[in-house]
């Protein structure tokens, strides 16, 4: 700092000795003080300040804190509310969808609206097919004119049965002079004529008894659960049928029967049990027809 004019004169013993006397007066030392108190409180005030704006700080970072934890709450309960709605709505009903295809049936309508459509839809499509597979099936199983079951149909049977533990009976049958009536009245009364033999036979018969159609006018019945002891039975169904048959009337003319049976429990059997009944069958045949002959 700059000294007054006079002051630079003096010596510098001078001057420290006019210094100490400016720093050890009551003026000095009250200013002095008095500056001590300002720079204190001053000090105090700025730490008071300071210490409020931490708390304020602090504050707002508790509660921005807060408000971020509450926000991460609510979005994992949306998340998961999400993913058991998505489980209920989609999930669960492909998981059902494709566990009915795997075992080939319909859709359980559940789930999210339009996948309950679609379930409805593909139901619909699937009793469709269901229906062409079970008319296809039949068509291919039954001959078309008689509805009995055709040859390949009794092949099938015969084979299983043959191989089977389960005793039954084979059955051949011929319409008696077929041909002659055929030609004598003509295939349409013809055609009626084996709709009414196939008709009696599956009324004198019984519904797990297998009545084939397996040529032109020669049928086959696979009686199941039937034993030798039991062949009056059959030959009481057999008459039964030919007394119908052997009725005449406007439309259909009288007709008869010719039926050779072998059981599978036969005594002394042949090749085959169908060659056993084709021989009890030709015996009939032989000898005047309209009858039954077992081997």
């Amino acid at each position: 700092m700059d000294l007054p004019e006079e002051e630079k004169q003096l010596s510098q013993k001078e001057k420290l000795e006019k210094a100490q006397k400016l720093v050890s007066n009551n003026e000095y030392r009250n200013k002095r003080g008095t500056i001590m108190r300002e720079v204190s409180g001053c000090l105090d005030q700025l730490l008071e300040k300071t210490k409020n704006r931490q708390q304020r700080a602090n504050t707002i970072f508790s509660d921005m804190y807060l408000k971020l934890e509450i926000a991460i709450m609510i979005l994992v309960i949306l998340l998961l509310s999400i993913c058991i709605i998505v489980r209920k709505l989609i999930v669960v009903p492909l998981v059902y969808y494709n566990k009915s295809i795997m075992e080939g049936e319909i859709f359980p309508v559940i789930g999210a609206a339009e996948l309950q459509k679609w379930a409805e839809t593909y139901n619909k499509v699937f009793k469709e097919n269901e229906e062409t597979q079970r008319l296809i099936r039949r068509q291919a199983e039954h001959d078309a004119m008689t509805d009995a079951l055709n040859r390949r149909s009794f092949e099938k049977l015969l084979h299983m049965y043959e191989n089977g533990d389960t005793p039954y009976a084979l059955i051949l049958i011929d319409v008696d002079t077929f041909k002659t009536v055929n030609d004598m009245y003509g295939h349409a009364v013809g055609d009626e004529i084996l709709k009414k033999v196939t008709g009696l036979l599956k009324k004198a018969f019984r519904s797990i008894d297998h009545v084939c159609r397996i040529g032109g006018d020669e049928f086959a019945i696979i009686m199941v659960e039937m034993t030798s002891d039991l062949k009056y039975t059959i030959e009481k169904k057999i008459k039964a049928v030919n007394e119908e048959l052997g009725t005449e009337n406007e439309n259909i003319p009288a007709v008869s029967l010719s039926v050779g049976v072998a059981f599978s429990d036969r005594e002394n059997p042949g090749a085959n049990i169908f060659k056993d009944a084709d021989k009890a069958l030709y015996y009939v045949k032989e000898n005047g027809r309209n009858g039954c002959k077992f081997y």
